[in-house]
Formats: C-alpha cells, structure tokens, sequence
C-alpha cells in the first residue's frame, strides 16, 4: 500500500493575544473546554501532537498511521474523518495549511469565548482565569 505522508509543523499563535493568555496544548483546558466544541478526534489530535514533535519537528506521519490511531479508520480523501478533523482546527483557527500535505498547528489555544463558556457542562469546574476570554 502507498504511504501518504503529511507534515504537522508546530506554529506559534498569530494572535499575540493567545500568546499571551492562551494554553498550551497539553495544558488539560484543551480537553476540558474545548472537547464539547471541537469534538473528540480533533480534541486527541491535539493533545497527541506534542509527543510528536518531541521525537521530530515537523511530524511527518502517514495519513493512514495517523488516522488508525485516533480511531478513526484509514481513509484518505478529503471527506475522510482525519481531513475533516483538520479542517475543523483550520476553521477554528488552531490551525492553518501551509501547502498540500503540509499543516502548522498552533502550539497554544486561546481561551473559550464568552457565548462558547456559557455552552459548557456544568461539570468543567473551571477555574475564574480559565471562564476568562480574551479582550
């Protein structure tokens, strides 16, 4: 079988304000807010990617591999669940496509905005500066 590779090249975030009041990726507000919005495959990608770029930076990963172990099966057209799970960091603004194959992921999130917050479970339990968006 062919192996499609694509790049996952980490970014800092265009916006100096999520710079200065976003989390980190690995930061827990990535699952704990922004799960119930982005969803749980976008969600685990961006909590795996890190541990990727710790072993090389960029990533560059097969498709296929990529997909399976976010289970999610391996399919590779644009309608597949990991182009769609990329397509929605895009559109949420985690992250941008630098070139066919070629993505940077930013490597902070910014914080949840005031009509997002008042979407969350109950059950968040969020500290004051993390129910906080960015002005």
């Amino acid at each position: 079988m062919e192996r499609h590779l694509i790049t996952i090249s980490p970014a800092g975030h265009p916006d100096p304000r999520v710079a200065r009041a976003g989390f980190d990726l690995e930061h827990a507000y990535v699952e704990r807010c922004w799960a119930p919005v982005l969803g749980p495959t976008s969600t685990a990608l961006l909590r795996r990617l890190p541990a990727l770029w710790a072993e090389a930076e960029p990533a560059r990963i097969d498709f296929g591999e990529l997909s399976r172990s976010l289970g999610v099966g391996t399919g590779r057209g644009e309608h597949s669940p990991l182009s769609r799970t990329l397509d929605r960091l895009v559109r949420y603004r985690f992250a941008r496509q630098a070139a066919d194959g070629q993505w940077e992921v930013f490597r902070q999130v910014r914080p949840l905005d005031t009509h997002q917050l008042r979407r969350l479970p109950e059950w968040s339990d969020l500290p004051p500066v993390a129910r906080t968006p960015i002005v």
